[in-house]
């Protein structure tokens, strides 16, 4: 399908100016959305909207609240199914698929929660391994090392925080914690909804550098959906902006901090 005419003008991608020599190089395509609708009881949330995400590229998603960014990596997840469009995650369309077919998809995928979602009566070292446990035959001292790995890529100790439930935890360390979990069995997708909210600034800011560290150690495909413009500005390689169920732009962090796009440009600033 062509570029041209996926995006309005001005959300075209970077790789739609490119030449086609140019795009013979680029990474393949691991996630790819196309004319995706969405509608909850007749009031449109997504309209036709289009992206792609090529292998080890960050697509941010920045928009007002209740504008569908969470939707999206609902969609993505297919843990909702839209009213029209294709998602395709590694070229297969993953709204044909069975329940079964769906769930080796997602092994695929790790998410990261808003909240965090850790399992209250479970330890940190349970809350990771859970994954593990769940669709991954292994034995134990098998669990044990890669929850150590995990849980050392994000800055913790299991021997110091292994045993503690998600109620002793700070804020902080609780985002943590769900990363490693999202990063346990090396997922190829990495989805962050709302990764620094409900931080503050410094505990944000560690967020974003753990973010920024893991794409490039785990060299993972992801998707961010944010309003905080300063943590997909930094963590992004491409950015889509979503206003009434549609993308209004989509480029790089350069080239949205130099829009002349009035809301954009309002939002961003």
């Amino acid at each position: 399908m062509d570029d041209d005419r996926q995006f309005p003008p001005e959300a075209q991608p970077g790789a739609a100016i490119r030449t086609a020599a140019a795009r013979d190089l680029d990474p393949p395509v691991v996630i790819e959305v196309r004319d995706l609708s969405l509608a909850f009881d007749a009031n449109p949330v997504l309209n036709e909207i289009s992206f792609r995400v090529r292998e080890g590229e960050a697509l941010g998603i920045l928009g007002a609240s209740g504008v569908g960014k969470s939707t999206i990596l609902k969609l993505i997840l297919r843990l909702l199914v839209p009213d029209g469009g294709q998602i395709l995650i590694d070229g297969e369309d993953i709204n044909q698929l069975s329940f079964e077919e769906v769930l080796k998809v997602r092994q695929k995928m790790g998410m990261v929660f808003q909240a965090s979602a850790l399992f209250d009566s479970l330890s940190v070292y349970e809350n990771v391994a859970f994954p593990l446990r769940e669709h991954m035959r292994l034995r134990e001292e098998e669990i044990t090392q890669a929850v150590r790995q995990a849980l050392t890529m994000v800055d913790l100790s299991m021997g110091e925080l292994g045993a503690r439930l998600p109620a002793e935890l700070s804020g902080g360390q609780k985002k943590r914690v769900g990363i490693a979990r999202a990063i346990v069995h090396e997922p190829k997708i990495l989805l962050f909804d709302e990764p620094t909210t409900g931080l503050d600034p410094v505990t944000a800011r560690m967020i974003v550098e753990l973010m920024n560290r893991l794409e490039d150690e785990l060299d993972v495909t992801a998707v961010v959906v944010s309003h905080d413009v300063r943590a997909v500005l930094e963590v992004s390689t491409e950015i889509a902006m979503l206003k009434d169920g549609q993308i209004i732009f989509y480029g790089t962090p350069e080239e949205i901090l130099a829009t002349t796009n009035r809301y954009v440009r309002e939002f961003v600033d």
